[in-house]
């Protein structure tokens, strides 16, 4: 117990000696005493948000732990708490994908010297471009930097440590559209006005984009397939399709000159959930039917006409 007490006060002897001379020639080498650890923790919760594309960051607190181990740890931080002087910790983006931005603040944080850990916090804030993969979980990599405490002939190591945040962006219902030949057609009784829509997925994950016609004024005939599945660029798949809008006008004898405009609802939603939808685009089409259609019977009239011509034919030749 002797040999332990003189020990310490021999150590706390060296320590005070040297640190002395240190205020005196700050420029001598140092010998490293101890060396210091670092970890890191963050708020599941927080990370278990999903980060829309486009739309709001999340944030994300961290925390930050240091403490000193060696041999002579307990006295370097007791010499270092003593002065009141803190280790000062960078905190900087390591990785992270190319479609997400991520930025940590402060840049620089302080925490006490100790041998046991003692934290500090920062926040992580992360959000996406519309390139992200819709619900694939993703990370950031965040990079520590404890720097060195020195002191005259003596100094605590630098430590440099790594650690990920997940994330899981989420879905952009986009869609773009454009109908080529335009919105109005004119056509005459008992022939079809078609018009082509062509339409592209803008979102980040496969999507479904239904349809409905909104306006179906009686006697005509509007007719547009139910749905159709687009593919998304960031994942290498089609994402363009061209959907027929079909309208046949009413065919009754008589002179025509009717116009009607039929609105259609184009919805997208991702695929694999139909409740994570978008907003509706409504697209409105105009047909004018002008002309003069027969009645139903007019080829009955056509095979009267060929058996009266045949019996005054044979008529002729008698």
């Amino acid at each position: 117990m002797k040999m332990l007490k003189h020990l310490k006060i021999y150590s706390i002897v060296f320590v005070v000696f040297f640190s002395l001379i240190a205020s005196l020639f700050p420029s001598a080498s140092a010998v490293k005493v101890g060396q210091g650890q670092l970890k890191m923790e963050f708020d599941s919760a927080a990370a278990q948000q999903i980060v829309e594309p486009l739309g709001s960051p999340i944030y994300i607190p961290i925390k930050v732990s240091y403490l000193v181990s060696g041999v002579f740890a307990p006295f370097v931080a007791k010499l270092f708490s003593s002065r009141g002087i803190p280790v000062m910790i960078e905190l900087s983006i390591e990785d992270a994908p190319k479609w997400c931005t991520a930025v940590i603040t402060p840049g620089v944080i302080s925490t006490d010297v100790s041998t046991s850990y003692r934290s500090t916090n920062a926040t992580l804030v992360i959000s996406v471009n519309e390139n992200a993969p819709a619900f694939m979980q993703s990370k950031v990599r965040i990079k520590m930097h404890a720097r060195p405490l020195q002191g005259f002939l003596f100094e605590v190591g630098e430590v440099e440590f790594s650690d990920e945040v997940p994330f899981t962006p989420g879905y952009s219902p986009v869609i773009s559209f454009t109908t080529p030949q335009g919105n109005f057609k004119e056509i005459s009784p008992g022939s079809t006005a078609k018009f082509n829509i062509n339409i592209e997925n803008l979102g980040n994950a496969k999507t479904e984009v239904t349809f409905k016609i909104l306006s179906h004024p009686k006697g005509w005939s509007p007719n547009i397939i139910s749905a159709v599945v687009l593919g998304a660029k960031n994942l290498g798949e089609e994402t363009t399709m061209t959907v027929p809008f079909v309208v046949q006008p009413p065919y009754n004898f008589g002179y025509h000159n009717e116009r009607q405009s039929f609105q259609v609802s184009l919805t997208p939603a991702y695929y694999r959930d139909p409740t994570l939808v978008g907003r509706e685009y409504v697209l409105t089409f105009v047909v004018q039917n002008r002309g003069f259609s027969l009645p139903g019977f007019e080829i009955t009239f056509v095979f009267l006409a060929i058996i009266i011509a045949m019996y005054i034919s044979r008529r002729k030749n008698l």
